[in-house]
């Protein structure tokens, strides 16, 4: 669903309201208030669930001598426990906290270790210890870029055109987008906000795999 379908649709059902017949770029105030709402409406819903939709994979190499790497374009946070170091196969272990990171810095809890830690200072991948050779370090992260560009297939953190389309669910948006308008047009706006909420609440429920837990007893198929 498009930009402008979800702008039309969000529209149409309020109704009272002048449908224009494109959104973004066009000057006319419904048009405007729709796009800049509908930027708003992504961008805290992207914020407030760690969506399965927005999930990538990252990947760089090492250099001797080097501890700080640059985070991915686009990055929100770490897929929880997804850090591994691919050539030695172990993961990495963190973020680790202020204190643990100075701990580890004053060189006095360290002696001999396979072990390697990872913090995020200066939005900077900061590896302890310092690796001393080339290594492959992968991890999977949720990225703000919940926009895909239709003009260059690439995802950004807001429309840019009419015929971009979300990432997120495209209903969710549209009843985001409902109340939003409503309350800025000074109108009550109550049920169109208990509806989104109750639409929020069953697309957290709902999103990304759950892992089976295992309560000592074996799991269909005769694993676990």
């Amino acid at each position: 669903m498009s930009l402008a379908t979800i702008c039309t649709d969000a529209l149409g059902a309020i109704g009272g309201f002048s449908v224009p017949s494109t959104f973004y770029g066009n000057p006319n105030l419904t048009a405007t208030q729709c796009v800049a709402l509908a930027n708003e409406a992504g961008k805290d819903l992207e914020k407030d669930i760690r969506w399965q939709e927005l999930i990538s994979e990252y990947t760089f190499s090492t250099i001797s001598g080097t501890a700080t790497y640059a985070l991915p374009t686009g990055f929100r946070a770490f897929a929880n426990m997804s850090q591994w170091d691919r050539t030695n196969l172990w993961r990495l272990t963190g973020p680790t906290q202020a204190f643990v990171y100075q701990w580890l810095k004053s060189g006095i809890s360290i002696a001999s270790t396979n072990n390697a830690w990872f913090a995020v200072r200066g939005n900077l991948f900061t590896m302890f210890p310092t690796p001393s050779s080339a290594r492959t370090i992968s991890f999977d992260y949720y990225s703000k870029n919940w926009v895909l560009r239709q003009a260059t297939s690439t995802a950004t953190n807001a429309w840019t055109a009419d015929n971009d389309t979300a990432l997120l669910d495209e209903d969710l948006l549209t009843a985001d987008l409902k109340w939003r308008f409503l309350q800025a047009k000074g109108m009550p706006f109550q049920p169109e906000y208990a509806r989104f909420e109750f639409l929020k609440d069953l697309a957290r429920d709902d999103n990304g795999p759950r892992g089976a837990i295992n309560l000592g007893k074996p799991l269909p198929g005769g694993f676990g």
